[in-house]
């Protein structure tokens, strides 16, 4: 199956569900394209070991899975009934490359992933939360947390002391009214 039809059959899947239950916001059912378009700009700035945390309907991790069938995706999840859903659409678009795991952020072990391994978020939390969801798998300096933000959203933000911002990359928000943008934390070098 074409990568846009794998496309097409994951929205449609993400549709039905969601008039059962809610992984998406109604209201932006509409805007559908531009939430997986969105999740493809970050694509390029990502590693070949990929954890979705918080993967809730499965935005960003199945659009980055159907366009990069070589890197390793992982989505976590710590409901049952949307981590059903996750499987049933990894199975139905055949994505060999992605693992469903229902577990708790904090749960996760770094042991269980290759590195380096890239976390990232779109609508888990403030950067502090997830930090301290991940810190054991950050505490390897290959790892990197990699959460989607606008401009306005990350000064708002707190870091903890013993991470930094290492980049800040644009994303193309074609269509957007906020510049979007790809924010690097990783843990202080000198930690």
């Amino acid at each position: 199956m074409k990568e846009e039809d794998k496309i097409k059959q994951y929205k449609a899947l993400l549709l039905k569900e969601n008039k059962k239950q809610n992984l998406i916001s109604r209201k932006q059912e509409n805007n559908i394209d531009s939430h997986i378009r969105d999740c493809l700009s970050a694509s390029p700035f990502l590693s070949s070991n990929i954890i979705d945390l918080g993967s809730g309907g499965g935005l960003p991790g199945i659009p980055l899975a159907i366009t990069n069938p070589k890197k390793k995706i992982y989505l976590v999840e710590a409901s049952q009934k949307k981590c059903s859903f996750l499987l049933h659409t990894k199975n139905q678009l055949e994505l060999a490359n992605l693992s469903v795991i229902n577990e708790r952020g904090e749960s996760l072990q770094p042991g269980n992933f290759n590195t380096p391994l890239d976390i990232i978020t779109r609508a888990f939390g403030s950067a502090a939360k997830t930090i301290k969801t991940i810190e054991k798998i950050l505490e390897n300096p290959q790892n990197l947390l990699k959460l989607m933000k606008t401009d306005e959203a990350l000064k708002e933000e707190k870091i903890p002391k013993n991470y930094e911002i290492k980049k800040i990359e644009d994303l193309d928000s074609k269509g957007k009214d906020k510049r979007r943008i790809l924010v690097t934390i990783g843990i202080k070098k000198d930690v």
